[in-house]
């Protein structure tokens, strides 16, 4: 359970409906609270949690710790962590948290947390109110990639690669600091409002940082998993939609990327019909007048024909907003009403590989094979989707081939993104010379 198996930790996990089993409140996101806390814990362990530490003292043994949210905050954004843990700053307002064996590597992986925090409240225009952006890296038994805990987010080990292409985890929880954590779904059936806002800002955020020509891959990638998801779930199914029928049920059950995927291109939806600069006065005021409130769909509905109404008039802004058909995008199960179209060359070139591996057989290695090591690695995994997807023209000879190849990146076991679909298909062809490595990968 622990990364470096040398003490004991514990960390929390509220979202949705489990701050009940920690604390006696009214578990909804629809209340929020301050809270203080005094946590005693033996030494050489360190307590965080989504709260500013007052004062800490030792009582023979332990150390005595007490802690103040200050700020209102849904139950399901309380949050501790223990552990043997240190902290290394990263810029003025941002720090890493993980086991000291871990630091440096976490560290060099996360140094440039403070200017993506920058570029992220740059496109908000509003204040990151919560003084201190920390992230923890917790053992790998934790279960997400991220966890957005306003203070101390928590994060997957899985992130740190070594090559900061998953960077973009780290920029969704930055930006649940405006979207989620300052405005904030009413209930668990407006989850889009939360994790749809998240991914846009996530993205606007990880193009100010990385580049535009980024985008269209993670937005490939993401339509990818919204599909399959939309699928699991059946296209008819109310969970397929934005707004399904959760009363009476755990709303765990429903989580999946599709509130993220389709409540971003809902959001890219009417940013094409009203302008970039328009709909970043949109999103900015939105949060502006909603700060520290709990909302829900109907609430955005209401704004945006407010504010198209005012940068259009009457008449202009009634035409416009026909072009915008929420009652489709929000109650109708299934993919995305419109046409999702990715513009990158990219995506063409790195599905290409994937044919020319299979075409050529494992005999030899594409012309330009050597071209991988340059793609970012979300183009990496579109060229192993691709031949997931034609798993039946797969062979030992073309994973061979493939392996031997890019030795160092499928033998990098923080590489999860890519190793996953790889290991896959060497579990679909029977390719047991890898079996160990897949062993290694499982733990």
């Amino acid at each position: 359970q622990r990364q470096m198996c040398i003490r004991d930790s514990l960390y929390s996990q509220c979202e949705p409906i489990y701050c009940r089993e920690i604390a006696p409140l009214q578990d909804t996101p629809a209340i929020k609270s301050t809270y203080t806390a005094v946590i005693r814990t033996p030494k050489p362990l360190k307590p965080f949690l989504s709260a500013k530490v007052v004062q800490s003292y030792e009582e023979e043994n332990y150390v005595v710790t007490e802690f103040n949210m200050n700020i209102p905050i849904p139950s399901y954004l309380l949050a501790i962590v223990v552990g043997n843990l240190e902290e290394r700053s990263t810029g003025p307002r941002t720090a890493v948290i993980t086991e000291p064996e871990m630091m440096d590597l976490c560290a060099k992986e996360l140094e440039d947390m403070e200017e993506m925090l920058t570029k992220v409240e740059e496109y908000v225009g509003y204040p990151y109110v919560w003084g201190e952006y920390k992230v923890v890296i917790l053992p790998p038994s934790f279960p997400y990639g991220g966890m957005e805990n306003p203070l101390v987010t928590f994060a997957s080990p899985s992130i740190i690669v070594g090559d900061k292409s998953q960077i973009s985890v780290a920029i969704h929880e930055m930006a649940h600091s405006w979207t989620g954590n300052l405005v904030t779904n009413q209930n668990w059936r407006h989850f889009w409002i939360n994790e749809g806002f998240t991914r846009f800002l996530e993205r606007k955020g990880v193009e100010a940082f990385v580049g535009s020509d980024y985008i269209p891959l993670d937005e490939a990638a993401g339509y990818k998993q919204l599909l399959q998801d939309i699928e699991t779930f059946g296209q008819n199914d109310s969970y397929s939609s934005l707004l399904p029928n959760i009363q009476f049920k755990n709303p765990d059950g429903y989580f999946s990327i599709i509130p993220y995927e389709k409540g971003y291109h809902l959001l890219k939806n009417i940013e094409s019909i009203v302008g970039d600069e328009n709909f970043q006065q949109i999103f900015r005021s939105w949060i502006k007048e909603n700060v520290y409130k709990s909302v829900t769909t109907d609430d955005f509905i209401k704004h945006t024909k407010t504010k198209v109404k005012e940068m259009y008039g009457r008449k202009e802004a009634k035409e416009i907003m026909k072009q915008i058909d929420f009652d489709t995008w929000l109650k109708i199960p299934g993919a995305p009403p419109v046409e999702i179209q990715f513009e990158s060359p990219f995506i063409d070139d790195a599905k290409q590989l994937a044919q020319d591996y299979i075409k050529l057989a494992g005999k030899e290695s594409p012309e330009n094979y050597e071209s991988f090591r340059q793609y970012y690695a979300r183009a990496q995994v579109i060229v192993l989707d691709e031949l997931v997807a034609n798993s039946g023209s797969i062979t030992i000879d073309i994973l061979k081939k493939i392996s031997g190849d890019f030795s160092d990146i499928f033998s990098n076991l923080r590489q999860c993104e890519i190793l996953t679909r790889f290991l896959r298909l060497c579990i679909i062809t029977k390719f047991e010379e890898k079996y160990e490595l897949l062993d290694q990968y499982m733990g």
